[in-house]
C-alpha cells in the first residue's frame, strides 16, 4: 500500500477518532451516555470504518459513490424521524408565532414537584391551532382570552387543574359565566402573545383578556438579550421588535438554522446536548447583561403592551398577572406601572404569594422549581379569581 493511500485512510478514519473524543469529552457531562448519544455514535462509527474499508478494497471514485449514497439515505432517515417523533410533541412550529400549541393533543406527562411528590398532568389542545381552550362562539356568553406563556400553555399541570380552571369554577360559582378561550405556550414573549391576540381578536371578540406574564419576558422581548440565551433555538425562531417592525433574525445562518431545527431529529437532538451543557455552564444567559440592554427591553415592552391596548380598545377588560419568579423581582415594579399606564389591571399578589410560600418550605412548584405545580396553580388562580371579581362584580355576565 503507498504511503499517499495509507495518509489518506488516516485521514478518512480521523472523524471517528474527533466525533469519539468530543463526545466523551464535551456531551458526555454525567459520564452517562444517553441510548441516543450512544447510537448515534456506535452507527457513526460503523459507518466510517465502512467507508475507509471501501476505499482500501477499491478506489476513490467507488468511495465517493457510497458516502453520496449514504448521505441521501441519511438525510432521508433524519427527516423521517423528525416527523415521527414529532407527533408526540405538543408544540409545532409556526410561521407567524415561530412555534405554537398543536391541535387535538392529548397527552400525560409524568412530573414531580420540588419535593419529589409524583403527579401526572393531562394535558390537553382545542381542536383549535395555537388554542389549549377553545370555547363556543355561539354562546350567548361573552367571552374571556388567556394569553401566557409556559405558566399557561405548558404542560405542567392538567387542563382542569390549570389556574385558568380554578378562575372559571369561582366564576361560574358567581354566576359569571364565560366562554374560555386560552393560548399561549413555553419560551413565549410579548410580540407572540400580540400577534395572537391581532389575529384572534376580532373573531373571539373577547369582552375581558388576562394577559399572564413573567418578569423575565423583558429578556424575551429584546433581540439583544435573547442572543445572549443559551437557549438558541428560542432566539433563531422568536420574532422581536426591531428598529419599530416585528421581524425574526434573518441572518443566513438564521435561515439555516430554523430550517434544521424544525426538519432535522439529529440536528435537534445535539442543539439540545449543546444547550444543556451551555445551561450547566453559565445559567440562563452566557454573560452578564448590560444594563441598557434591559433599559431598551423595558421601552419596548411598554411599547407592545401600548400596542395591545389600542388593538383592544379601551372597552375591553384588560387584566395582567404576573408568575412567580424572584430571580428579576426588581423588574416586577417595571411591568407593573406598564400595566397601569394602558388602564390595565395589574394583579401583583398571586405571585408574591407562591414565593412566599415556596421560601416557606410548601411545594408548590413544579421539580424545575420554576414553574407551579398544580397545587401552585390551585393558589394562583383563587387569588387571580378574587381580584379579578373586584373589577367585574358590577358587570352583567
Amino acid at each position: 500500500m503507498s504511503l499517499k493511500k495509507k495518509l489518506f485512510i488516516f485521514f478518512l478514519i480521523s472523524p471517528t477518532i474527533l466525533f469519539n473524543y468530543l463526545t466523551l469529552t464535551y456531551f458526555d457531562l454525567d459520564n452517562n451516555l444517553s441510548i441516543f448519544t450512544t447510537i448515534i455514535v456506535f452507527s457513526f462509527n460503523l459507518v466510517n470504518v465502512f467507508l475507509v474499508y471501501i476505499y482500501y478494497k477499491y478506489n476513490l471514485k467507488i468511495l465517493f459513490s457510497y458516502i453520496l449514497y449514504l448521505f441521501v439515505i441519511l438525510i432521508v432517515f433524519d427527516f423521517t424521524l423528525e416527523k415521527v417523533f414529532n407527533k408526540k410533541s405538543i408544540i409545532e412550529k409556526d410561521k407567524l408565532v415561530g412555534w405554537t400549541i398543536k391541535a387535538n393533543m392529548n397527552v400525560s406527562f409524568d412530573h414531580e414537584t420540588l419535593k419529589r411528590k409524583k403527579y401526572i398532568a393531562k394535558y390537553k389542545s382545542s381542536t383549535e391551532k395555537h388554542f389549549r381552550e377553545y370555547g363556543n362562539l355561539d354562546s350567548n356568553n361573552k367571552n374571556i382570552l388567556v394569553i401566557g406563556d409556559s405558566a399557561t400553555g405548558g404542560p405542567y399541570a392538567s387542563n382542569e387543574k390549570m389556574y385558568y380552571s380554578v378562575i372559571k369554577d369561582i366564576f361560574n360559582n358567581n354566576d359569571i359565566n364565560l366562554e374560555w378561550f386560552v393560548m399561549g405556550t413555553g419560551g413565549y414573549g410579548t410580540v407572540q402573545q400580540y400577534l395572537l391576540i391581532e389575529k384572534y381578536f376580532e373573531i373571539i371578540k373577547p369582552s375581558i383578556i388576562l394577559h399572564q406574564f413573567c418578569t423575565n419576558d423583558f429578556f424575551d422581548n429584546s433581540v439583544e438579550i435573547s442572543r445572549l440565551s443559551t437557549s438558541p433555538n428560542q432566539y433563531y425562531r422568536r420574532p422581536y421588535l426591531i428598529d419599530g417592525k416585528i421581524t425574526k433574525v434573518n441572518s443566513s445562518f438564521a435561515k439555516i438554522y430554523r430550517f434544521l431545527f424544525d426538519n432535522s431529529f439529529i440536528f435537534k437532538k445535539f442543539d439540545q446536548i449543546y444547550n444543556y451543557k451551555q445551561f450547566r455552564l453559565y445559567g440562563r444567559f452566557t454573560e452578564d447583561i448590560p444594563n441598557e440592554f434591559i433599559l431598551r427591553s423595558i421601552n419596548e415592552t411598554n411599547f407592545l403592551f401600548s400596542q395591545i391596548r389600542k388593538l383592544i380598545g379601551k372597552d375591553t377588560l384588560y387584566f395582567s398577572s404576573n408568575c412567580a419568579d424572584e430571580t428579576y423581582d426588581n423588574l416586577s415594579g417595571e411591568w407593573e406601572k406598564i400595566i397601569n399606564n394602558i388602564n390595565g389591571f395589574a394583579i401583583v399578589e398571586p405571585g408574591k404569594k407562591l414565593v412566599n410560600l415556596k421560601n416557606k418550605g410548601f411545594d408548590v412548584h413544579h421539580e424545575d422549581g420554576g414553574h407551579i405545580n398544580e397545587e401552585g396553580n390551585k393558589i394562583y388562580g383563587e387569588i387571580i379569581a378574587k381580584e379579578m371579581m373586584k373589577v367585574i362584580k358590577n358587570e352583567k355576565y
